[in-house]
């Protein structure tokens, strides 16, 4: 079976809701965004966070960095959903 190269923004966000699997652990995933300064940022292993403001009218996502055991580390990123380039090494389509 191939793997997918490709995955839609909208199935993205779908993934990035759960934040724990039925088996309760943590939905942990890679990211490669375009930061507001239009720096692009990798994160190997990150979960989604909240942010203190509405992210759906913000258009935004809080993404946690993470260590290997899930624990985080460093400060939430709010990343903008037009600004993401990668998830789970596929690239993000329209």
């Amino acid at each position: 079976m191939e793997k997918a190269t490709h995955i839609r923004r909208n199935m993205v966000l779908k993934e990035m809701d759960i934040r724990w699997f039925p088996n309760g652990k943590r939905n942990i995933y890679s990211i490669k965004f375009v930061d507001k300064l239009g720096k692009v940022r990798f994160i190997p292993q990150c979960f989604t966070r909240g942010l203190p403001y509405n992210v759906r009218d913000a258009r935004q996502r809080g993404i946690q960095p993470c260590n290997c055991k899930g624990e985080p580390e460093g400060h939430v990123y709010p990343v903008g959903i037009d600004a993401m380039i990668m998830y789970n090494n596929m690239e993000v389509i329209l």
